[in-house]
């Protein structure tokens, strides 16, 4: 029997988790002198009221190295091998924090760590890829190559409100953030190669949410596209309805992000993840 662990940048829901027996850890998120661990010290309510209250700008942290050992331990006490599969490593040491945590059990049992090179919803969806063919009886080996076939075919672009945040996740100047920011210019970011990237620069709200329906258009075919946002808003709500009229044949979904992605995009980027299909 194999396992899947992961971590709570993922945005993966508790239901589908318990679903796929995916066990979740939460990464801590620094505000201030505080840390917290995410979904269980804090939520996105009291996240963003502390965005709102001006304490601290949050930094994300991996979860525990202990917390990683009593996981495994618990878990290949009924399991043979267990895949850990992580957020990016350009952007959490998360992966690198389980990889050590593995090596308290080498020569017992197999623990295989795996950088998904993603995060949020592209994670989510690695993840799910992989409790599924677990399910079905895969090996960890088919199921490495399973994931690392798929990461190529997983995009993510945002369009982020506050550069303050992207200039930390998005590898951008912070000079040049502000002078950008101050002729009215908002980044898009891309997800490529573990890393969120500027992809472009655009002037107005309007114009990014038609940006974003032209990336998913710019796909000859895709399987599922989904909608990504921090807080409630109205333009998701607009794009969504966009892209039912576009492609009413595709499987689209609206979610929100969680707290690992909005301590690099801001409460209020809007993005879209496209999988192509195998």
């Amino acid at each position: 029997m194999i396992k899947i662990v992961t971590d709570s940048s993922s945005d993966i829901s508790a239901h589908l988790a318990a679903q796929l027996g995916v066990t979740v850890l939460p990464v801590r998120i620094r505000i201030g002198d505080r840390v917290y661990r995410d979904g269980v010290d804090i939520d996105r309510t009291k996240f963003y009221r502390h965005l709102a209250q001006g304490t601290g700008r949050p930094f994300l942290e991996p979860p525990l190295l202990e917390d990683f050992q009593k996981a495994y331990n618990r878990l290949l006490t009924g399991a043979d091998q267990v895949l850990s599969l992580h957020l990016s490593s350009r952007i959490s040491n998360t992966a690198q924090v389980a990889q050590e945590a593995a090596k308290s059990f080498l020569g017992r049992s197999k623990i295989t760590v795996v950088d998904s090179s993603s995060i949020s919803w592209g994670l989510e969806l690695l993840v799910s890829f992989a409790a599924q063919a677990a399910q079905r009886g895969a090996t960890v080996e088919d199921i490495v190559r399973l994931v690392r076939g798929t990461i190529p075919h997983i995009y993510m672009v945002f369009y982020v409100d506050n550069p303050d945040f992207a200039d930390y996740c998005g590898r951008l100047s912070k000079a040049r953030t502000q002078v950008e920011t101050l002729s009215g210019l908002k980044p898009l970011l891309i997800m490529e190669e573990g890393e969120v990237l500027p992809m472009e620069r655009v002037r107005v709200r309007g114009k990014a949410t038609e940006r974003l329906l032209e990336f998913v258009s710019e796909f000859a075919q895709f399987e599922r596209a989904t909608i990504l946002q921090g807080r409630l808003s109205d333009r998701a709500q607009s794009l969504f309805e966009q892209l039912m009229q576009a492609f009413p044949q595709k499987r689209l979904d609206i979610k929100p992000y969680g707290l690992a992605l909005a301590t690099c995009l801001g409460p209020d980027a809007l993005g879209i993840g496209v999988y192509e299909g195998p």
